[in-house]
């Protein structure tokens, strides 16, 4: 019996980038298309390629610029994958130079740019004698995002959000019952473990439900709501269920909402291992109607998620301005239904991972604007995290905030009482 082949692991890391930066999808999405094939090493080494390269992509294509006279026409895209990946090695991954080299250059020989190996093969051999120092990482950021988010942010916020990008990020988790030695604590109930970390499954607690992933900028929108003990709560977009969670251990009563079946299968799992009760609804929340209102309505809304850059660094290359305007104009439609299911004197926090204001700042002015019965509840900043408290009572967080441990989630909350 002939063994089974299957490309090599730097082939479907080109391969994989490719399909993420000409279809404009998301790494899972990639991935549920065309799952990776060979035993675990090979598996890790493709996506810890994959992810390296996205986190610096901007940095490594304006250093091959230097080194290539002209650009590669469009349609040789296995050579520019190849010159991108073999650059990652040898700079970023200290794979050893002949492996690098050699492993790569195979790989555009045994495809059509085959004439373009030499080129490909003279230029990753210059790179590894010079081992030239990258551009700085705000070229991770594209031009027409890096112009927006000066607007908005500043120059110097910018690139220290890019710099902090360009690292591989920590781990977080919320664990009301327990710490972790290897860790740092950041508040009560979250604690920030290494980048290099062991697989979240092999974490101590994990099988008795002692902790659960998140960031920690996404544990403030729940914070805003204070005590809910013995409150009714909707909680809408809620898979994979890092909030559901916080709200049922407060001792909130919860209905999670989600229009994903298969993201709600995975809510199911972590609120079976975590031994939480929630309803669960799977549903288009613009089609489904609740029995009745809530105290407590927590809406997460779709949306950019260039917020979670840190973790999910293609959002930066597969996300328009088309995408956000669209996603703005979702919100404001999900948002004034929403509040038709708060009860009166109950509350709405309305939050999104994106950087974007026309998803935060600009929906919340807009909510307050166009519902004369909401009255802003202002974070205070007594009890929230001073430097994510905006003046209008807003939370904003971005990744440069705790840049020191590691940098955090873009978040946007806001939240509003009923009259």
């Amino acid at each position: 019996m002939k063994p089974n082949r299957h490309p090599s692991a730097r082939a479907q890391a080109a391969s994989l980038l490719q399909q993420l930066l000409q279809e404009k999808c998301t790494l899972d999405e990639a991935l549920a298309q065309h799952p990776l094939q060979g035993d675990d090493a090979d598996t890790r080494f493709t996506m810890m390629l994959v992810l390296t390269t996205l986190r610096h992509l901007g940095q490594v294509d304006a250093l091959l610029a230097r080194y290539v006279s002209k650009p590669l026409p469009e349609k040789r895209v296995v050579a520019r994958q190849a010159l991108r990946l073999g650059a990652v090695q040898l700079l970023l991954m200290n794979t050893p130079a002949h492996a690098a080299v050699n492993e790569t250059v195979q790989l555009v020989k045994s495809g059509k740019d085959a004439g373009l190996s030499g080129l490909v093969n003279a230029v990753l051999q210059k790179i590894a004698r010079e081992k030239p120092g990258l551009p700085e990482p705000v070229h991770n950021v594209p031009a027409w995002l890096r112009s927006r988010w000066e607007k908005t942010y500043g120059a110097p916020v910018v690139k220290a959000m890019a710099a902090i990008a360009a690292q591989r990020p920590p781990l977080d988790v919320h664990s009301p019952t327990q710490g972790f030695a290897q860790g740092e604590r950041l508040d009560a109930t979250v604690w920030r473990l290494p980048a290099e970390h062991e697989s979240v499954a092999s974490l101590e607690g994990y099988g008795e439900g002692s902790f659960w992933v998140q960031d920690v900028a996404a544990t403030y929108p729940v914070r805003l709501l204070g005590n809910v003990k013995g409150q009714v709560a909707l909680e809408i977009g809620a898979a994979p269920g890092g909030k559901t969670a916080q709200l049922a251990y407060a001792g909130a009563a919860v209905t999670a909402l989600d229009k994903s079946a298969a993201r709600m299968e995975t809510l199911k799992e972590n609120m079976s291992r975590l031994k939480l009760g929630v309803e669960t609804e799977v549903a288009d929340m613009l089609q489904w109607e609740p029995a009745a209102r809530y105290d407590v309505v927590l809406l997460d809304a779709p949306c950019s998620a260039t917020g979670t850059w840190r973790r999910h660094p293609e959002l930066l290359m597969v996300t328009t301005q088309h995408d956000i305007t669209e996603l703005a104009r979702q919100q404001r439609a999900m948002l004034s239904r929403a509040w038709g299911w708060v009860k009166p004197g109950g509350t709405l926090v309305y939050c999104v991972c994106s950087l974007e204001p026309e998803e935060g700042e600009q929906q919340a002015a807009w909510f307050a604007q166009h519902h004369s019965d909401a009255a802003l509840v202002k974070a205070d900043a007594a009890t929230m995290p001073a430097m994510a408290v905006t003046p209008e009572g807003w939370l904003r967080t971005r990744p440069d905030m705790l840049q020191e441990s590691g940098g955090m989630d873009g978040f946007f909350a806001a939240q509003f009482r009923k009259q």
